[in-house]
């Protein structure tokens, strides 16, 4: 008997590892919701906890990157009259707390003392079974509950015979939960209430856009720039982004020459349109990038670009050169140092953004390193050794940045890669 309920332990430890993690992409039932923003100026990522009871509260966290310009930022919720204030004085995290009556789709409204506003929809979602955890952990149940009338009946019972009817109705139940647990990889998961519906007909058609500044850029004055995304099919704008990678859109600008780069997170002002705050430091072309995603679509990459007068404002940087062959996997490498105490930033260790010097092509590759969990940016322990992969498509020359996260302090090294041909 003692081997069978060891068996059974097993079986639970298998049936439990089998239950599939959250994703990186969307958002999910059994997990935070995080997503970056550049807002009120700040570099903030919201971390939309997960809510355990509905009706029930609602907690959202601000953590606020290095450099902090100080400001206040009223939180609230469409259609709910309890609002709450943050006060961003320091990095680190801003906890407040806000409550939701229903699950499905929200608008969360950020507004600063200075009047600027974003909206940022999330889904509030209750978990549901899928077809083979009832039949499973059931099964697991009756197979505990049958052999333990199994050891009853061969203590007490006169004729030993009758062990046989617990024992192997607890062996069938057995059968049953090893069998649903097998069989869980190819059963759709339950789709949980309130969460995002399911296109039957597939993925989203790509998007068209435009990007836009509300004055004409002045080198250190700062301009607001526009991204506006439309369906490619219908034209009408485009409001079903999902998180991609802890952001709804990541946008980067960087100056023909390389010397300027910044990645931002725009904020969802309107439906289809994104914003973002910016100053930049030399005069000249500018170009953008954004990724982002659609429900039930990959990601996708839009361009433009924009034109900046005025003096120069910055200071050229030097570039870590490094050497690469055209078509070949290539490791770039970088030590950090310091102790394992670098934060998730954008649920990675680390990111390389990779652009070609006439702006032809561009890249955006993550840390190798596997993620630990689920631990958002408050947890400092991943190792300070970068490593990151990628095939270079053609000769040239490529300027690359590389990102990472301590203390709340996201760093960036510019590099400059040589590629020549095989």
């Amino acid at each position: 008997m003692v081997r069978i309920f060891v068996v059974l332990g097993t079986v639970v430890a298998l049936v439990v590892a089998s239950t599939p993690p959250a994703g990186a992409h969307g958002v999910s039932d059994t997990a935070d919701f995080s997503l970056a923003q550049s807002f009120a100026g700040n570099e903030l990522t919201l971390v939309v906890r997960r809510t355990h009871t509905v009706p029930g509260p609602l907690t959202v966290d601000f953590i606020a990157h290095d450099p902090v310009t100080r400001t206040s930022v009223d939180v609230g919720l469409v259609g709910q009259p309890r609002h709450a204030k943050v006060e961003l004085s320091r990095r680190g995290t801003h906890p407040v707390r806000l409550e939701v009556d229903r699950t499905g789709r929200w608008e969360l409204i950020l507004t600063a003392a200075d009047g600027e506003q974003a909206r940022i929809p999330f889904q509030v979602m209750r978990s549901t079974l899928t077809l083979w955890e009832p039949v499973a952990y059931g099964g697991l149940a009756a197979t505990g509950l049958f052999m333990a009338l199994a050891l009853i009946t061969a203590v007490f019972a006169r004729r030993r015979f009758m062990v046989v009817v617990p024992a192997g109705a607890g062996v069938l139940a057995l059968t049953v939960a090893i069998t649903a647990a097998l069989l869980s990889s190819a059963i759709p998961p339950a789709q949980a209430e309130g969460a995002i519906p399911v296109d039957p007909a597939g993925g989203r058609p790509y998007v068209n856009s435009g990007v836009t500044t509300d004055q004409d850029p002045v080198t250190g004055k700062e301009f607001r720039l526009r991204l506006a995304i439309t369906d490619g099919n219908t034209g009408r704008p485009v409001d079903d982004l999902v998180a991609h990678h802890d952001a709804l859109a990541h946008l980067i600008v960087s100056s023909v020459d390389g010397q300027f780069f910044r990645h931002l997170h725009p904020v969802r002002t309107a439906p289809g349109e994104l914003a973002v705050r910016l100053a930049v430091d030399r005069p000249g072309r500018y170009l953008v990038h954004a990724e982002f995603e659609r429900v039930g679509s990959g990601s996708q990459l839009v361009r433009g670009s924009f034109e900046a007068s005025g003096p120069k404002a910055g200071v050229d940087v030097p570039k870590d050169v490094r050497r690469a062959v055209a078509g070949r996997s290539h490791t770039i490498e970088m030590s950090v140092g310091g102790r394992a105490d670098l934060q998730p930033w954008l649920g990675m260790a680390g990111h390389l953004v990779l652009r070609e010097e006439n702006g032809d092509f561009f890249g955006h590759v993550h840390e190798m390193g596997p993620m630990r969990g689920t631990a958002d940016e408050t947890v400092a322990s991943l190792p300070p050794h970068l490593r990151f992969t990628f095939t270079f498509p053609q000769p040239g020359r490529y300027f690359g940045w590389i990102q990472y996260q301590r203390n709340f302090t996201v760093t960036t090294v510019p590099l400059l890669v040589d590629v020549q041909s095989p």
